[in-house]
């Protein structure tokens, strides 16, 4: 696939790597736009809508997904795609040519009518609340009753402090707080989000231990989620959730164990708790990262939730899968059916209750149908326990919708 791009005056061949792992050689190398006649460093530049880029105020490349050759020092990257503000990175080196880095426009990022277009113009003031960009966005009407038994912890990192981007994933904490609220009786100061910077290491460890050990009594009900890069440790096999200020080379003194989630969880006196990960842990893309120079098809992943907990874990994919983003819902691929399925969509006997079950049974075939024709990958959802042997947890209504 191949585009052209603007470079010191002249008309250049573009290569656009859709793989996130390509080999260059130095032919491919003398094919991509340079910062800078010495450029030896790969960057890798994405964007959900086309957009030029920019580094260190040069035009380099036009496109969604690009390579671009930089010099080994710290860069000012600028996405400025058309009826759009631009948005900036700073990256400094290492850089990892395998990881992108992400830029994401939502609709609240447009320019104002007599401003559009990337050529300058007056910006549009910022909107004073965000501007609904899915149709999962609404929650559903329901007689919910006020629930002062329930509590949730939604974690969405979408961006990483030294990490490429996760699309979505701020948008998918956010939207599902509103289903809690709005739809299924939680109590605003009973939830809690966690967002970007707002989501390091020691958040997550307050939050998962003890913000929730403070507050939950037997008989209660907890929800989790977690929408950002998960990672595999490849010595253990341990998956890891990667909080803000997370790094895949130090899993063990920057992220946070999954299993160390499980057993805090399992600890509380409540009811049920439910867990969903829109995630990954195969190191191998997607919303997932792996150690520098670590083959992750070699990996053998445990995210497995222990016998006994009383969890039940909605999971993206498969140990060895990829999860991805649905760019034209704005939502993970997970949340996005998940979300859609308590609207309704996953109510298959009709009698305006939606379980634990039927949003299952609702969502797989969908995510899997829709990651293998928008991505051309593998992605199958993961319920534990096990949809055969579920039981009575399968049964657990999440919000019954009004009549």
């Amino acid at each position: 696939m191949r585009g052209t791009a603007r470079l010191f005056g002249c008309s250049v061949a573009l290569v656009l790597f859709l793989s996130g792992c390509a080999s260059l050689g130095r032919r491919d190398l003398d094919l991509l736009p340079k910062q800078s006649p010495d450029a030896t460093e790969v960057l890798l530049l994405q964007s959900n809508v086309n957009c030029q880029f920019f580094v260190d105020s040069q035009p380099l490349a036009v496109g969604r997904r690009v390579r671009i050759v930089v010099t080994k020092a710290g860069h000012r990257v600028v996405c400025k795609p058309d009826g759009y503000r631009a948005k900036e990175e700073y990256l400094q080196p290492p850089f990892d040519p395998g990881f992108p880095v992400g830029f994401t426009f939502l609709i609240e990022d447009r320019l104002a009518q007599d401003g559009a277009g990337s050529g300058g113009g007056a910006l549009a003031p910022p909107a004073p609340a965000r501007t609904l960009v899915s149709d999962a966005d609404h929650p559903p009407k329901t007689a919910a009753l006020p629930r002062k038994d329930a509590y949730a912890v939604l974690v969405g990192i979408e961006k990483y402090r030294d990490l490429p981007a996760v699309e979505f994933a701020a948008h998918d904490a956010e939207v599902l707080k509103r289903y809690l609220v709005e739809s299924m009786g939680y109590q605003e100061e009973n939830v809690a989000v966690l967002t970007d910077g707002r989501a390091t290491r020691s958040d997550l460890e307050a939050y998962f231990k003890t913000w929730l050990a403070n507050r939950v009594g037997p008989g209660d009900s907890v929800f989790v989620s977690f929408s950002g890069h998960g990672s595999p440790d490849p010595v253990t096999g341990d998956a890891y959730l990667v909080p803000y200020d997370g790094n895949p080379s130090f899993l063990k003194d920057s992220a946070y164990p999954l299993r160390k989630l499980y057993a805090s969880l399992a600890s509380l006196p409540s009811k049920d708790v439910f867990v969903l990960l829109d995630s990954c842990f195969s190191g191998a893309g997607g919303r997932s990262v792996i150690a520098k120079g670590v083959r992750p098809l070699t990996l053998q992943v445990d995210e497995s939730v222990p016998a006994g907990s009383g969890l039940a874990v909605l999971s993206a994919a498969s140990a060895s899968q990829i999860s991805s983003a649905y760019e034209g819902k704005a939502h993970g691929l997970l949340t996005y059916f998940f979300l859609r399925g308590l609207q309704g969509e996953a109510d298959a006997d009709n009698d305006r209750s939606i379980t634990l079950a039927e949003v299952y049974d609702y969502l797989r075939p969908r995510v899997e149908q829709t990651a293998r024709r928008s991505s051309n990958v593998e992605q199958t959802p993961q319920l534990f326990p096990p949809r055969a042997g579920i039981g009575g947890r399968g049964e657990e209504v999440f919000l019954k919708l009004s009549r």
